[in-house]
């Protein structure tokens, strides 16, 4: 065998294994969601292993990506120092006086000594796998996506199956509302929750779908797709467009019953934070559609008056779908107006932070440490395991870092889509889709703990992945300067 031939063997090899990789890599990513949002230990510990493994096959085979290799070190850079602190939480720091309060009295009943900083120190250590994997997911997504076709690849295969489960959800809805998959649905049995317990996690998962489903569908109408799908019903003939007329028609038979579902939730936050990103979203879109053409030329004033005109029709149809759909979710705001129980258990999360400024009380012993502080004003109805914010209860559990690193995060994250908003012409949906569904994450996390839900999160980081990934792609005009 020559060494020509043997050489386009390996790299035929090498191409049908990252092929294998990067299609196991989505499925891991969307079978996550199933399982009621890997709410369970065993679930967590199955698909967060499988990512490891796939995400390290990657990297083993690929190397790390050049393009997003920025993101790629700061994502890691994070994990390892999360992961550090949350091991020094489990340790006997009873020495340094940074040990929790409660171990002294602990000790005395169990004939123990010592203290850590976290009071359940199996808890906190058995939930390291939990924050680690979304962080996993994200490198992974950048070493697969080492090109423009390959990240928007990913990210139609993404949009295409999260909207196939939201409208089977909603077809298992109508016609058995009382199951969620192949379990018996015990709470919010008036509600469509997709395939999740809580509706609030639905609602963040649908509105996810409803910007990529969204965003696509304008990439199609950008590439002339939609009006040659037009045509060809008016006229009946095909156009020069038709190839991807069969790809519009099934983001838009997705999209219509992920709306529905969205709104059949009646999650108020949930509902009111898509419409937020919606907002920035289509308006955005509408502002700059005239600038998504490679050769556009100046901006006339009579473009001026069309964009504004577009968006003035982009907030009119907003507006009304929102009237029209949630009015249910309304009219549950109106009836039940603010929450008081949550209100008053963020007042109690307070006190706790208050206690723990800067070393948190464990990372994964909110529902542990919680009790103790829970005030006697607040209802005493069902079990409190997780804060219904995500700000406070990261706060509560890891201290000061938490913060840090999350506005580390974000600003890295926004930095890059703003730089694909600024650098790409045709390609700048994808950043657009990347600050949607950030605001939106951003948002509802603050009010539920969507995010907090293993498969959810999972998600939400290989979404994320693509997005940044297409977004820092040079351009050929950045190459030739």
């Amino acid at each position: 065998m020559s060494l020509t031939s043997e050489r386009s063997e390996n790299g035929a090899v090498q191409n049908r294994v990252e092929a294998a990789l990067f299609f196991a890599f989505i499925a891991i990513s969307v079978a996550g969601l199933l399982p009621r949002g890997s709410v369970s230990v065993e679930s967590t510990n199955i698909f967060a292993s499988l990512t490891f493994v796939v995400a390290s096959g990657a990297a083993i085979l690929l190397g790390a990506p050049q393009r997003t290799y920025g993101l790629f070190r700061l994502a890691l850079s994070i994990l390892f120092v999360l992961s550090l602190w949350i091991v020094l939480q489990t340790v006997d720091l009873s020495f340094t006086g940074f040990a929790n309060p409660g171990w002294p009295d602990a000790n005395a009943a169990s004939g123990r000594s010592g203290g850590a900083i976290s009071v359940a120190r199996a808890d906190t250590f058995s939930v390291l796998i939990q924050i680690a994997a979304p962080f996993v997911a994200f490198m992974g997504g950048l070493v697969l996506c080492r090109s423009e076709e390959r990240a928007s690849t990913m990210l139609q295969w993404l949009a295409v199956s999260a909207g196939v489960i939201a409208t089977l959800s909603l077809v298992q809805y109508l016609l058995f509302p009382n199951y969620l998959l192949f379990w018996e649905k015990r709470d919010y049995l008036r509600n469509f929750t997709a395939v999740f317990v809580n509706r609030n996690t639905a609602a963040t998962f649908l509105g996810f779908t409803t910007i990529l489903l969204t965003g696509l569908l304008w990439q199609s109408e950008q590439e002339g797709t939609l009006t040659a799908l037009l045509r060809r019903l008016i006229d009946g003939k095909p156009g020069r467009k038709s190839r991807g007329t069969g790809q519009a028609v099934l983001l838009f038979c997705l999209l219509v019953p992920t709306i529905t579902g969205l709104m059949l939730t009646q999650s108020r936050a949930g509902i009111a934070s898509t419409f937020v990103s919606m907002l920035f979203f289509l308006t955005y879109l509408a502002a700059t559609r005239q600038q998504a053409s490679r050769y556009a030329s100046p901006v006339s004033s009579r473009q001026t008056r069309s964009r504004l005109i577009a968006i003035a029709a982009v907030i009119a149809g907003l507006l009304l779908i929102g009237l029209v759909f949630s009015g249910r979710a309304m009219l549950r705001a109106e009836v039940g107006g603010v929450d008081e129980s949550r209100l008053c258990v963020a007042l109690s999360i307070l006190r706790a932070i208050g206690d723990y400024p800067l070393t948190g009380m464990g990372f994964g012993t909110f529902e542990l440490g919680f009790p103790a502080y829970r005030s006697a004003e607040c209802s005493f109805e069902g079990v409190w395991d997780r804060a219904h914010n995500f700000y406070l209860e990261g706060k509560l559990g890891l201290g000061a870092i938490f913060l840090v690193c999350l506005a580390i995060a974000v600003a890295a994250l926004m930095k890059s889509f703003m730089t694909g908003l600024r650098e790409r012409r045709k390609a700048r949906i994808y950043p657009a889709m990347g600050i949607a569904i950030l605001i939106l994450a951003l948002l509802h996390s603050a009010l539920d703990f969507s995010l907090q839900l293993p498969g959810l999160a999972l998600f939400f980081a290989t979404l994320l992945a693509p997005l940044a990934s297409i977004s820092l792609a040079r351009t050929r005009r950045s190459r030739s300067h």
